[in-house]
């Protein structure tokens, strides 16, 4: 829901409060900058870590940065907000995918990739009335304001989704036996598929079309003899 706010609540609540010269664009610009930066190296450094610890850890950086809107009403509270939820997005993000490919059936690919996304997008329906309704009231065009109990709400809410994995970790980081057998024989069957290959068992594509031309030859020709046993 906090990328929703980055894109709903944000950009309203510095015109609001520092005016409509604000560098909002600048300031929100820093999130795609950051994440080119570090998905790379933050992904690259931590390749032994479990990819649901990762998600896990991501999630309460990406939530914790609400609360320097919180403490302080001020362009550099927004530039840290955006700063440090963009440092939680590299933890977080490109593992989300490494996780759901990792669990996903063979053959099922897209779909998994499709409900991993779907929350994203269904965030922000209630996050437009949550925003419109916040702005509205603690953050109004005219009169008195009170930003920082509104970021205090966002804050909260957003603060829930990493502590309930925090509450459901021991369900939600126990592997199905059935899945763990089924991904056990997956790697055996790989395995064995590259043994069979190296060994001459399984036959590349190149031969079986040289063997398919060799047979359609063997046929022309036997059927050319009969033709001339016949005349």
């Amino acid at each position: 829901m906090i990328f929703r706010h980055l894109d709903a609540t944000l950009p309203k609540y510095m015109m609001r409060e520092f005016g409509p010269d604000v560098a909002k664009g600048t300031i929100y610009a820093i999130n795609p900058a950051l994440i080119i930066i570090l998905v790379p190296l933050v992904t690259a450094a931590t390749t032994t870590v479990e990819p649901l610890v990762m998600i896990h850890y991501g999630a309460y950086v990406s939530a914790l940065s609400v609360f320097f809107l919180v403490m302080s009403t001020s362009i550099w509270a927004c530039v840290l907000f955006v700063s440090v939820l963009s440092v939680g997005e590299a933890i977080w993000s490109p593992r989300l995918y490494d996780y759901t490919m990792s669990m996903c059936r063979e053959g099922r690919e897209g779909t998994y990739m499709a409900l991993s996304s779907a929350p994203l997008f269904l965030a922000k329906l209630p996050v437009g009335f949550m925003s419109g309704y916040l702005l509205q009231k603690y953050c109004p065009e005219d009169g008195e304001r009170h930003s920082q109990t509104m970021w205090l709400i966002i804050g909260l809410t957003t603060a829930l989704s990493p502590i309930l994995l925090t509450v459901f970790w021991g369900y939600i980081s126990k592997k199905d036996e059935d899945d763990e057998k089924y991904m056990e024989l997956r790697d055996v069957n790989a395995k064995e598929g590259d043994a069979n290959e190296g060994s001459g068992l399984v036959r590349r594509p190149s031969e079986l079309l040289a063997d398919a031309n060799e047979v359609g030859g063997l046929g022309r020709r036997t059927a050319a003899g009969g033709l001339r046993s016949i005349a």
